[in-house]
Formats: structure tokens, C-alpha cells, sequence
């Protein structure tokens, strides 16, 4: 289908290529007298100069000047009815005046270009005058009729055209906004790829409203706590008394035992103390938990005269204060079952930070024992049963992790603490 910009083109070139042919035909004719010729060329080159002037020199008057275009008209008109005048050859030209018409003059002034046009066609308004055929009138009515017919079939062709350019228009803004829906979808992907760090304030809220349960969570509270300061701390004293009264007849060891049963007896105290008042433990509450495992491994290890170390993997970072405290207190129960049933030779401690948890490792070399075997029947770094391993197993559920423990006879106790990593954020959203 013919396209606007065709149309336009066409219509700018059509008088120029039929005025180069009509005046290639009447220059070849040999019937007219050379002098007539060479007029005839000279007023063909008027036609030339005259659109390029008014339409091709400048493009823009066809659009929107109206006064310009009905000069040119005019002008391209007469000149048309003189040439065709000269030369019958130049009827060609009269035919590009049809479009023209259509091409250059706005509305109805379209159709009194083409009556004009069909005028001349016939040879001229004086010629229509002058003759008093019958055939003449009907031949200029004829003409007029059909260059209407043929304008009014260019205007439908625009029409249609500029429909069709609405259509792209219509279709361009469908385009855009089906970009615009799928930049909101990646918007969406956006929000759902921070979905983990909303996941992580829920679970913190959670923990916060999980504080202000029932008098059954608060005494399950205060008996881990009691069993983590007062218990294990009694149980140090108890058996640093025990070493000092073997060690009767050495004042120097009995010293030493002595001063640590004193120093376990005060940091019970405060461990106590923090316990009532729903605090962190004392080393958490002064330093980072890698920082306060590395003093409950030395100390212990100290107190006990047993060689433990501890270590580090990953990236450390702040975690929610429960995550640590429950760290913390199963890394401390862990050890004194080594202190109390093991008999170890060594004993190693591993904090590892991974992704979404963080996990803490306990080994001993000790005696083991049968996981499922009934309480009291001994064991390594943790028992199979007992309050104490209980107490771990609450705090650690409590948090959605777990406690596994892997121990045989003789072979040593291994316990592997794993709670999700809840970081520290959270804590300072739900305050």
C-alpha cells in the first residue's frame, strides 16, 4: 500500500518528470518552426524553476502555508494552459496538475483547483467559450467529475493512512506500557529478593513477643538459668574443694584450689544476679561471643587443667542476643559434662559462621557413652540424659535449631549445636 511519505514524493516529482518528457517530445517534433521550439523550452524551463521554487526549494509551504500554495497553483495553472497551448505534448502536464491540486490546496479549495484543471484540459476557458459544441461542455464536466472522483480517492488514501498511523500510535503506547508492567515486575523481584531481611525481622519480633509468654516459660526460664550459673558453679566449687582436700599437704595447691573455688563463687553470684534481672551473660554483655567463648575455653581449661581451644570459622558478626546467650550456655554446659564425666585428655571447641546458622562444635577424647543409655550412666561432652542436656536441647528448640549428639564407648563424645543465624538487627527493630 501506497505510504505517506510515498504519496509525498511522488506528487513533488510527477510535474517535473512529465514536463521533461512533454518537452523531450515537442523539442523532437520538427513540424513546429525552431523559433517556436526554442520558446517553447524556455517556457518549460519557467515551469522548472517555478516548483522547484515554491515546493521542492522549499518543503515546507506545501504543509503549512495556504497563501504560497495558492500562488503556485495559479502560477503552475497558467503556465500549464500555455504550454498545452504551444503543444499538445504538454496535456501530460495538465494531467499532474489533477494531484497537484489535491496535494497543495487545503479542504474544498481542492475541487476549484480541479474544475480549473479540467478547463484547461479542454483546451482552455477561452476555447469553452468560444465553441458552441455540445461535446465540449460535456467533455469539461466529464473531466472535472473524474478529477474529483480521483481527489476524493487521495483524500481516502490519507485517511487511511493516518488511521493507520493512530494504529502505531495505539500500538507504540501498548509497547510502553507493557515495558512499564515489566519494570514493575522487576520491581517486584526486587522486593522479593529482600524477603530474607523481612524473614529475619519477623523471626526477631517473634523472639521479642516469645519474652512475654506465661508464668510456664518464665519458671522454664529461671531453671536453665539456675542449672547454667548456680548448678555448674557449685559443681566447680564442689570439685575444687575436692582437689584442695587431696592436696592437703601442699599449702601451695591448696591455694590455688581455693582461689578458684573463690573466683567460680563470685562470678556465680553475678551470673545469678543477671539471671533474675532477664540479662545477657556477663561476658556477652562485654564483649562479642567469639570474644567470650575464648574466655569460658581459657578459663575452663585453667580451672580444670585440661588443654581446650577454640575455633573460629567464617565471617563473625553481631547475632540476635538470645542466638549468642544460647550459644554461649550450650558451649558452657557441654564443657562442664567434659569437666565432670569425660575424663578427657583434650578437649576442642569450633564457632562456625555460615550463611543462615551458626554452629558450635564440642570434642572430647573422654570415655563416651551410649547416647540413648538412661541418664546418669556417664559420658563425654554431653549426657544422654539429665537437666543439663535438657535445658541445651530447650533453649535450642526454642530458637527452631537443633542438638546432635554422636558419642560411643571409648570413643569420645561429639555434640554439634545449630541455630538459624537471626542477626542483630532484628533485636533493634522490635525495640
Amino acid at each position: 500500500m501506497l505510504r505517506v511519505h510515498d504519496w509525498d514524493r511522488a506528487w513533488r516529482a510527477l510535474p517535473l518528470c512529465l514536463l521533461v518528457v512533454a518537452t523531450v517530445i515537442a523539442v523532437a517534433d520538427s513540424s513546429a518552426p525552431p523559433y517556436d521550439r526554442v520558446v517553447t523550452v524556455a517556457l518549460a524551463a519557467v515551469v522548472a524553476v517555478w516548483h522547484w521554487w515554491m515546493v521542492l526549494a522549499h518543503p515546507e509551504w506545501p504543509e503549512r502555508a495556504l497563501a504560497p500554495m495558492a500562488v503556485y497553483f495559479t502560477g503552475l495553472v497558467a503556465l500549464t494552459w500555455a504550454l498545452s497551448s504551444r503543444h499538445p505534448a504538454y496535456g501530460l502536464l495538465v494531467l499532474a496538475c489533477f494531484p497537484t491540486a489535491f496535494a497543495t490546496l487545503p479542504g474544498r479549495y481542492a475541487y476549484l483547483g480541479v474544475a480549473v484543471t479540467a478547463f484547461v484540459a479542454v483546451d482552455g476557458p477561452s476555447s469553452l467559450l468560444n465553441s458552441r459544441s455540445p461535446w465540449l461542455i460535456a467533455s469539461a464536466l466529464t473531466g472535472a467529475v473524474l478529477a474529483a472522483f480521483i481527489g476524493w480517492s487521495i483524500r481516502a488514501l490519507e485517511a487511511e493512512v493516518e488511521r493507520r498511523r493512530a494504529a502505531n500510535r495505539a500500538l507504540e503506547s501498548a509497547n510502553q506500557a507493557l515495558e512499564n508492567a515489566n519494570q514493575a515486575l522487576e520491581s517486584a523481584n526486587l522486593r522479593l529478593a529482600l524477603l530474607g531481611e523481612e524473614n529475619a525481622e519477623l523471626q526477631g519480633r517473634l523472639l521479642a513477643a516469645a519474652r512475654q509468654t506465661g508464668v510456664t516459660g518464665e519458671r522454664g526460664r529461671l531453671a536453665r538459668e539456675i542449672h547454667d550459673t548456680v548448678a555448674q558453679g557449685l559443681a566447680g566449687i564442689v570439685t575444687q574443694l575436692e582437689a584442695a582436700e587431696e592436696a592437703a599437704n601442699d599449702a601451695g595447691a591448696v591455694r590455688r584450689r581455693l582461689a578458684v573455688a573463690r573466683s567460680l563463687a563470685r562470678e556465680s553470684l553475678t551470673e545469678v544476679r543477671r539471671s533474675l534481672d532477664d540479662m545477657r551473660p556477663g561476658p556477652l554483655a562485654e564483649s562479642k561471643l567469639p570474644e567470650a567463648l575464648s574466655s569460658l575455653v581459657s578459663g575452663w581449661s585453667a580451672a580444670n587443667e585440661l588443654p581446650a581451644t577454640l575455633t573460629v570459622t567464617g565471617t563473625a558478626r553481631l547475632l540476635h542476643p538470645e542466638v549468642e546467650v544460647a550459644v554461649y550456655r550450650a558451649v558452657q554446659e557441654a564443657l562442664a559434662n567434659v569437666a565432670r564425666h569425660a575424663g578427657a585428655g583434650k578437649t576442642g571447641v569450633t564457632l562456625s559462621y555460615m550463611e543462615d546458622v551458626v554452629v558450635a562444635d564440642i570434642r572430647d577424647d573422654g570415655v563416651g557413652f551410649t547416647p540413648l543409655a538412661p541418664a546418669g550412666t556417664g559420658g563425654g561432652a554431653g549426657t544422654s540424659g539429665g537437666f543439663g542436656l535438657t535445658a541445651m536441647r530447650q533453649r535450642v528448640v526454642r530458637l527452631a535449631g537443633n542438638v546432635e549428639v554422636e558419642s560411643a564407648p571409648g570413643q569420645g563424645t561429639a555434640i554439634s549445636v545449630t541455630i538459624p543465624a537471626i542477626p542483630a538487627a532484628a533485636e533493634r527493630e522490635t525495640t
